[in-house]
């Protein structure tokens, strides 16, 4: 994928958001008033801004904590249901819709300088060009696409820049990036347990985390392999070829608490019985902000690589504080 860049012709400002360093400019920082901000999104797409964004909508509960980490949660003034229950959006914003079917009507209503977007998202990325032609700028971010960490630090820098904010995606990106060294430190020469991460758990088979997934990226930072690296994206696979991989750790992520009686009562039922983590006792049901952090493409994914470590390597990881309440796994008292 060729790096994008931003360019502001006025001020011949240029920044290399692939690499994450501001190559050139005439100013310390892209300024809020006197930048024309022009900025290749996730899809390719030139996208122009006139100035920085002060009404914004969001379209994902990633795009929305990314926001406000960024400290600018007030500029939000639309966001999806899933949002809603994020640290720090205005009390006033308006839900636009779901994740999957925001409203271009609801959208169009509050008058946005910019929609933030999920690529990855078919009705998104249909309903984008209804909304351009109102003369709304929409910009998609990597978000479900993402690989892995660069990419959502590429998320973060582009947010940052259209809000004329640049220099607080540094801070948030070098808080997150101290995090991972002093994991990767804590678990280094450490044996790697083979894990395999499961949703949507279903009769004959679940969506496992394979390979070019940030889940991957995150199973690799807690010190462990993904038994299916070798698949691209997510793949459901049947229960057999989960048990051929005999993975030592099964992490499952669910809605509610109410998901782990749900996750064990299937394992009992399938050939999963037989699996070596459900033997051990290595089979762990995350739910809630846990779930959340784990998948949502934002910061908290350092929480999440946090919480894999504890779960695989419990004598040298402490799980996150507030997440000890949002994982039960297999002959865990209460």
């Amino acid at each position: 994928m060729p790096p994008s860049t931003v360019t502001a012709t006025e001020t011949v400002t240029k920044t290399l958001v692939e690499n994450h360093t501001i190559v050139e400019t005439s100013t310390a920082t892209v300024t809020a008033t006197a930048t024309r901000i022009v900025l290749v999104d996730a899809l390719g797409r030139s996208i122009v801004l006139e100035k920085p964004a002060e009404r914004i909508v969001t379209l994902a509960p990633s795009i929305t904590e990314d926001v406000c980490s960024l400290g600018l949660c007030s500029r939000i003034v639309g966001l999806d249901s899933y949002s809603k229950t994020v640290e720090g959006v205005p009390s006033n914003a308006t839900v636009v819709g779901g994740y999957w079917n925001p409203s271009p009507e609801k959208i169009a209503a509050l008058h946005p300088d910019l929609v933030l977007a999920c690529s990855g998202v078919p009705y998104q990325e249909r309903m984008a060009p209804q909304l351009e032609q109102l003369g709304i700028r929409v910009f998609f971010l990597r978000c479900d696409r993402a690989r892995d960490l660069n990419d959502i630090y590429w998320d973060l820098r582009a947010v940052a820049t259209l809000l004329g904010r640049p220099e607080a995606a540094d801070k948030v990106i070098e808080g997150m990036r101290e995090r991972v060294a002093r994991l990767e430190e804590a678990l280094a020469n450490m044996t790697r347990p083979s894990v395999a991460l499961l949703v949507y758990l279903q009769k004959n088979g679940a969506w496992v985390a394979g390979g070019g997934t940030f889940q991957d990226t995150l199973v690799n930072l807690a010190g462990g392999t993904n038994v299916f690296h070798s698949l691209h994206g997510w793949q459901m696979v049947g229960y057999e070829e989960i048990l051929s991989k005999n993975p030592d750790y099964i992490v499952v992520t669910g809605m509610s608490p109410a998901d782990y009686n749900r996750t064990i009562a299937l394992f009992e039922s399938t050939p999963l019985k037989n699996a070596r983590a459900f033997r051990e006792g290595h089979v762990c049901v995350l739910y809630g902000e846990a779930a959340n952090r784990l998948n949502r493409p934002s910061p908290g994914v350092v929480d999440a690589a946090y919480l894999l470590a504890h779960l695989l390597h419990p004598d040298k990881v402490e799980a996150p504080a507030g997440l000890a309440e949002s994982y039960h796994c297999l002959g865990q008292s209460g």
